[in-house]
């Protein structure tokens, strides 16, 4: 690891205005552990605002207690001027391998990684266009669009109204992606199942997640897919208390709709963040490409909630397009069937 006096100077200058929020979750760089391999994760969203999140942080933490040769520090950078600066006050100070999160820091990355050729940049869910011309940026995410498909199975067959309802945390591509998936999900099932789709712009407020909830159960849905962060947990909530059901994403809702989940369109950040520090390590790490990682994978998966509410004849034919899907049988389009 690179730690010249140049270097340490001026992190060291940046760090006093960002030094709060810079050290958060995970391990902290030292000079004692400078022959290890230093990998920095930024996120766009707070660590904890929602459990996709705090799992996603949890496991690297894990990963950085079992793995001796590498150290791990958690990042926030949650408004737009601070995304660059952070980023590249982690090239500062030397590490070695720089994650960032979601296509709203790919510009950021784009411009830090091009003055810093030597170190290894990956992105999660960037979406960048031209990939390749990024020779040391590397573009991995989850295929949304599986777990998303089996959840629109779940969902036709559990609605009673014939009408459900998704409430994406913004208008894009990675959300707009599950959309595609769940709309494929609900046709495959072919019983005419009608669904209305709103889209609550925030990831992390649930009280706005809640009002656009409400909003489609009194249209008539009588299933609710929340994807949406941790603005879901309102949509979670809403669906519990006027008593419909409840489609789940990322993570299960226990807690806001224990009575109303039918499952969850699992996605495992955490073993996708890993498997791509692990190709990092063992010398195959592949820049200028993007790389997905779903079921087969290991990084995405349907679960049901352990209230019963699904039947056993949903289950199993819910998992049979699991298995479907695990096998290359079914072909899912990116692009949503309407808005």
């Amino acid at each position: 690891m690179k730690n010249g006096t140049m270097k340490k100077t001026a992190c060291m200058l940046f760090g006093s205005l960002i030094a709060v929020s810079l050290l958060t979750g995970c391990g902290e760089k030292t000079e004692e552990t400078s022959d290890k391999t230093s990998i920095a994760f930024v996120s766009y969203q707070a660590l904890d605002s929602s459990e996709w999140l705090q799992n996603l942080v949890a496991g690297l933490e894990n990963y950085e207690e079992e793995n001796e040769n590498v150290e791990i520090r958690c990042i926030e950078a949650l408004n737009v001027d601070e995304y660059e600066p952070k980023v590249r006050a982690c090239c500062e100070d030397g590490f070695d391998i720089v994650i960032t999160t979601y296509s709203d820091m790919a510009n950021a990355t784009i411009a830090v990684a091009a003055d810093y050729p030597d170190i290894k940049f990956g992105i999660l869910q960037g979406e960048i266009e031209n990939i390749s011309d990024y020779s040391n940026i590397a573009d991995f995410r989850l295929n949304r669009t599986e777990t998303a498909f089996v959840q629109g199975c779940a969902t036709a067959l559990m609605t009673e109204t014939g009408k459900v309802g998704f409430v994406g945390g913004s208008d894009s591509g990675g959300i707009n992606e599950i959309l595609a998936g769940y709309q494929q999900g609900i046709a495959y099932i072919g019983n005419g199942t009608e669904d209305v789709v709103a889209y609550c712009n925030t990831f992390t407020d649930p009280t706005i997640g809640k009002e656009y909830a409400l909003q489609l159960i009194a249209d008539g849905c009588d299933v609710i897919f929340g994807a949406a962060g941790g603005s879901s947990t309102g949509c979670a909530q809403a669906a519990e208390e006027q008593g419909v059901m409840y489609a789940a994403c990322d993570v299960h809702y226990p807690d806001a709709a224990p009575t109303a989940e039918i499952g969850s369109a699992l996605n495992y950040f955490e073993n996708m963040v890993i498997s791509f520090i692990d190709d990092t390590l063992s010398g195959n790490y592949q820049g200028g490409t993007s790389k997905e990682y779903g079921i087969a994978q290991g990084a995405a998966g349907y679960e049901f909630a352990d209230n019963g509410l699904a039947p056993q004849e949903v289950q199993e034919r819910v998992m049979e397009v699991v298995e479907k899907i695990k096998a290359g049988e079914i072909e899912i389009s990116t692009e949503p069937l309407h808005k």
